[in-house]
């Protein structure tokens, strides 16, 4: 989004962390020229011109960058691509995290301003955060999960695979009843022991993943317990065993596609109500500032 897709993902995120530092430093340094010029004190008071006017500047920002929710929420109207939004949102972000550490003299005042600048600190680091969560995790998916499926349906596709399961042993263990005289594929203590697999192991692992703690979670521990299964029953069932190990193969790969979309989303579950609660104080210490000014 900052940097485009078609670089590598370790030269995105080391752009991204150049572009901040860069945009702050240049930022600082502008402002030194201007009091070198003679056009401003330094360090810069909050209550002088300067100060006033980089307020004015921060807060007309952070409200631009909160349009990006009611933008999200009309998805339907004709407002631009959320993708041109977004960039902005981006780059808006990054210039005014030194048009604040100015307009704040590089330092905390009173409790408001203390608390509204703490806020913003954490709301800029939590995004860039995410920004480059965003530009890592995708490629992890599409390289490391490629049956990947719909992450809220993990569990109701897991349940099916369950079932399968239960059909694919059963047609194991019990004779087909369209023949008298048949012997089913597995029969005495490797049938109990296939039995034992599918209900203590597999079942509850295809059903809850990672929740239900069983060893299967583990790609080694899974090798090895397969492994021992295949060569417990007979060499009829093998492929049957093989098609178990895929279900449960499939059932890890999901269990890290959660894990990554966890990681990849859940920084808004910080960034978003601490951009609200920044904003709500920013106009508090607007209002107050402009009040004794």
């Amino acid at each position: 989004m900052l940097v485009g897709k078609t670089r590598s993902v370790r030269t995105r995120v080391a752009l991204i962390l150049f572009a901040t530092f860069a945009i702050t430093i240049l930022g600082i340094l502008l402002a030194v020229a201007g009091s070198i010029a003679g056009l401003w004190a330094w360090p810069p008071e909050p209550s002088s011109n300067l100060g006033v006017g980089l307020g004015f500047l921060a807060g007309a920002i952070v409200l631009i960058e909160m349009m990006i929710l009611p933008r999200k929420w009309l998805r339907g109207r004709r407002l631009g691509p959320v993708r041109i939004w977004m960039w902005f949102h981006v780059w808006l972000g990054l210039i005014c995290l030194p048009v604040v550490l100015i307009h704040a003299g590089f330092g905390f005042g009173g409790p408001l301003t203390t608390v509204t600048l703490a806020l913003f600190l954490l709301v800029t680091l939590s995004g860039i955060w995410g920004l480059l969560m965003q530009q890592w995790l995708p490629e992890k998916l599409l390289s490391q999960i490629p049956d990947e499926t719909v992450t809220s349906q993990i569990n109701f596709v897991g349940e099916y695979h369950a079932a399968e399961a239960v059909r694919i042993v059963e047609a194991l263990i019990i004779a087909p009843p369209e023949s008298e005289s048949a012997e089913p594929i597995v029969v005495g203590p490797p049938a109990k022991e296939l039995l034992a697999f599918r209900d203590e192991l597999l079942l509850p692992y295809l059903r809850a993943g990672n929740q239900s703690r069983s060893p299967l979670s583990s790609q080694a521990e899974s090798t090895q317990r397969f492994f021992r299964l295949r060569g417990v029953v007979p060499e009829a069932a093998a492929s049957s065993v093989d098609r178990l190990r895929e279900l449960a193969d499939l059932r890890r790969q999901w269990d890290s596609q959660a894990q990554v979309h966890f990681w990849l989303h859940n920084w808004l579950l910080l960034h978003l109500p601490l951009s609200v609660a920044m904003t709500g104080l920013m106009l508090l210490h607007a209002v107050r500032a402009l009040k004794y000014w």
